[in-house]
């Protein structure tokens, strides 16, 4: 008789565990996490706080989720592509303004954040920062994303919209595009009210409008 001994051939502590829900669409792979791992202090040195991980993830999926919207493909994928480019150009960019800043000796010369251009997207690396209490900063937008121009145009108008009108001002194509960008809104803390929809979220108008308030 054959015996078989059968032994993993990962090394201790080296196995990658999944995580789920958001984190889960970014961490699905060990590479992302060590990429974190090189531009976290990075960031941290250059902006005096650490980066909101929650706020970083978010505006990834944002990016995917438009990227998604024109080409098709798997959202949790695009959302890790998306974030090994921004990492890497974060590695490089950030490590090149940490190192001129301890060259500098005259403080008021550092440089305080660096802006990226991802594709047709400015990421200005401030806005990912975490609060004092240790909570993702508000302005966690993506410039030029499809969210930030629907929260813009709320913001803009002290009165409610259609949602004709604001899928207009955010360039959206779909309307699940617009559902999906106003549940992001209010997962940030945002107040945006329907009205129009009764208290089980029942349309009772023909064109139910929409208003940030606050």
């Amino acid at each position: 008789m054959t015996t078989f001994n059968i032994e993993t051939t990962l090394p201790t502590g080296k196995l990658h565990k999944r995580q789920t829900g958001l984190w889960g669409q970014l961490l699905a792979s060990s590479e992302i996490e060590a990429k974190l791992a090189r531009v976290e202090p990075l960031y941290k040195e250059l902006h005096g706080r650490n980066l909101s991980r929650t706020a970083f993830f978010t505006m990834c999926r944002e990016i995917a989720r438009e990227s998604k919207t024109e080409a098709g493909g798997y959202l949790q994928y695009m959302t890790q592509d998306v974030a090994g480019v921004i990492l890497r150009e974060w590695h490089t960019q950030i490590g090149k303004e940490v190192r001129r800043n301890r060259k500098l000796k005259n403080t008021g010369k550092r440089s305080e954040f660096i802006v990226s251009e991802i594709g047709k997207f400015n990421i200005q690396s401030n806005d990912f920062m975490k609060n004092v209490s240790g909570k993702r900063t508000t302005n966690g937008f993506v410039e030029g994303s499809k969210v930030h121009k629907l929260y813009t145009a709320l913001l803009n108008r002290k009165y409610p919209v259609t949602k004709e009108t604001l899928m207009k001002d955010a360039d959206m194509n779909t309307p699940a595009h617009f559902y999906v960008s106003i549940r992001d809104l209010r997962l940030r803390g945002h107040d945006v009210q329907t009205l129009g929809h009764n208290e089980k979220g029942v349309a009772t108008s023909v064109s139910p409008k929409y208003q940030l308030v606050g």
